[in-house]
């Protein structure tokens, strides 16, 4: 025995050596004390294991528990978002690409010095511009 559990086996005996000496009287009161605690303990300890009973019975019966089409509809919707974001940053990434591809083009035909001013004004520019590109 250590030193804690030495002076613990001490006051323990002290403790029922004294008791042994109190009146009658009080020892009464300290019993129907004790009764009075161990019967509203006794609410509390069926209360504990009714409240350990019930998620074996809510497993049991699956109350509580919310559908699989719900779990995996929570379980897929993120990861269909998350492509469907994806997709739509590319074909926002491949648009911007072709307006920039397009504006560049035109600098370019602008800049070339085959072409005559007025041909810009002219109606038909966009036929010559499909059959200068071949």
């Amino acid at each position: 025995m250590n030193n804690e559990q030495l002076f613990a086996h001490q006051v323990r005996l002290a403790l029922d050596e004294s008791a042994d000496h109190l009146p009658f009287r009080i020892t009464q009161r300290l019993e129907q004390s004790r009764q009075a605690a161990l019967a509203r303990a006794m609410p509390i300890e069926a209360e504990l294991a009714v409240n350990r009973a019930a998620p074996m019975s809510v497993a049991l019966h699956g109350d509580d528990r919310p559908s699989v089409y719900f779990r995996l509809l929570s379980t897929v919707a993120p990861v269909l978002l998350v492509v469907a974001g994806l997709y739509g940053i590319d074909a926002w990434n491949d648009a911007e690409e072709a307006a920039e591809t397009a504006d560049i083009d035109a600098e370019l035909l602008l800049a070339d010095d085959d072409v005559p001013v007025s041909a810009y004004a002219d109606k038909g520019f966009g036929a010559f511009l499909k059959n200068s590109g071949q």
